[in-house]
């Protein structure tokens, strides 16, 4: 994966889960997800549906909440997603040039 060192976000520390979710995207629909471990910046799932690098779903958590998130990488059937709070400058810019 080639990336710009600028460009390059250290994630929080993650803890193991197993949290069945849903993930939706913009032209509404949606499919079931399993969030195998959890940060406050960021989570893996293992989805049904296969997510595309760089695109921005909304993940909908039990008893947490909705947060949108943005794909960062996709392999071996998983992915991991950055959760985009607010509406900062910094994590719109990420979300379009997809890191």
């Amino acid at each position: 994966m080639d990336r710009e060192i600028s460009d390059w976000a250290p994630r929080g520390l993650r803890r193991p889960a197993r949290l069945v979710a849903s993930a939706q995207w913009a032209d509404g629909t949606s499919s079931p997800v399993v969030v195998t471990n959890l940060s406050y910046s960021g989570c893996r799932l293992a989805p049904e549906q296969r997510f595309v690098r760089g695109e921005t779903v909304r993940l909908v958590l039990p008893e947490l909440g909705q947060v949108d998130a943005h794909i960062r990488w996709v392999r071996n059937g998983k992915a991991g997603a950055r959760f985009l709070t607010g509406d900062s400058a910094k994590d719109a810019r990420r979300a379009r040039i997809g890191v």
